[in-house]
């Protein structure tokens, strides 16, 4: 039987946000706690939702911390 991937493929959107806020604050589980909020937050996941939907599209995503938007447009500019 193989070993399943750590962590598991539903949760590794909490565990990455947990190891970035685990820089801040005391506990693994305090962290972890507030990782699971922030997934768990419709807003949130709306707007993860139609990041992945422009760029699926091949459309910038208009968010201004977009690495490969930016990486984009000054392709563009830069012609």
């Amino acid at each position: 039987m193989p070993t399943p991937a750590y962590p598991p493929a539903d949760d590794r959107l909490r565990h990455l946000l947990a190891q970035r806020i685990n820089c801040h604050v005391d506990t693994w589980k305090l962290a972890f706690f507030i990782a699971g909020a922030v997934v768990d937050d419709p807003a949130i996941r709306a707007e993860l939702n139609r990041i992945a939907a422009a760029h699926t599209a091949g459309q910038p995503c208009g968010d201004r911390n977009c690495r490969a938007c930016f990486d984009a447009a000054t392709a563009r500019t830069a012609t």
